[in-house]
């Protein structure tokens, strides 16, 4: 069944991330993560509008009962932002993080916990960490010896969390205690060959299905994690695909971010959309739930 996807918005990102539909506003964020800007695309008034930091920005995560405030994971911390308002707070801090290090994928679970993951900036070989930041603000590091932590989801019944190492190239399955947040490695569920690129971000749908964006695989590749096997693939007309997400009213769109960093002079001639946000209509698919809020007890 393969699908294209076609180009939403011009922009040249360096690192286009974090794509995240927000059910409340109506609204895709995502953000170049090295140039600190958080873009807000709004469907029904087909305006994106920029938010711009003095920091880097890599991912974002609805908050449960705060209306238009996001969290947003910078190099070091999570700020409370207020996309009306434009106001921000620092809400946690990394104290443990030295300057080589910064958060990366951060995603919350279903019972509200955020799983953020932590990477050194240059070197990728096993000295990155997946940390849990439970509903109290304490600060836990779960997985050590990480190359490049990056997607993660839950399934439907919240008892199984997928989670990427891009530097493994692989997509892990873990049983998942949502009263204790207790993660338990089960296996490796899609081992990616080298010739797809490698695995970044990652959504699910109804059916327990990963929607993997493929830095240097052109597009959004559909695994099925009982089976390891790759089960459809949507056209990315550019090399570095970084993260997608369902959205739009129906959440049968796939919105797509991509990025123009890690490409040479000459890809960047011959892919000049490289950077943009890309959009696919998956019409039949029924999105999981790929944005659950952080909640605070």
């Amino acid at each position: 069944m393969m699908m294209n996807a076609t180009l939403l918005h011009r922009c040249y990102n360096r690192t286009g991330e974090a794509a995240t539909w927000m059910p409340g506003l109506e609204c895709l964020l995502w953000v170049d993560i090295d140039n600190g800007i958080l873009y807000q695309y709004t469907p029904d008034e087909g305006t994106v509008k920029e938010h711009t930091f003095p920091e880097m920005i890599t991912s974002v995560i609805p908050w449960k009962g705060h209306g238009d405030e996001v969290l947003l994971a910078m190099k070091n911390r999570f700020i409370a932002y207020d996309l009306e308002k434009k106001t921000y707070k620092t809400l946690i801090e990394f104290p443990c993080l030295h300057p080589q290090w910064r958060t990366n994928d951060c995603k919350a679970s279903p019972e509200g916990r955020i799983w953020c993951g932590v990477m050194h900036c240059s070197e990728h070989n096993g000295n990155g960490s997946l940390y849990c930041v439970d509903n109290d603000l304490s600060l836990t590091p779960v997985l050590e010896q990480q190359s490049i932590p990056n997607g993660i989801v839950w399934n439907r019944k919240g008892d199984r969390m997928y989670y990427v190492d891009s530097g493994r190239r692989c997509i892990e399955e873990y049983a998942y205690d949502y009263l204790t947040g207790a993660i338990y490695f089960i296996r490796t569920a899609v081992q990616v060959p080298v010739e797809y690129g490698v695995p970044d971000g990652m959504t699910i749908d109804a059916n327990g299905l990963l929607w993997v964006a493929h830095w240097g695989g052109f597009g959004v590749y559909v695994w099925s994690p009982s089976t390891g096997q790759l089960v459809d693939k949507i056209e990315v007309p550019v090399p570095n695909v970084a993260s997608c997400t369902f959205g739009g009213k129906e959440r049968n769109r796939l919105f797509i971010t991509t990025a123009v960093d890690g490409l040479s002079e000459a890809e960047i001639q011959a892919y000049p959309l490289s950077g943009s946000l890309f959009v696919a209509d998956v019409p039949g698919v029924v999105s999981g739930e790929n944005h659950y809020p952080f909640i605070i007890r």
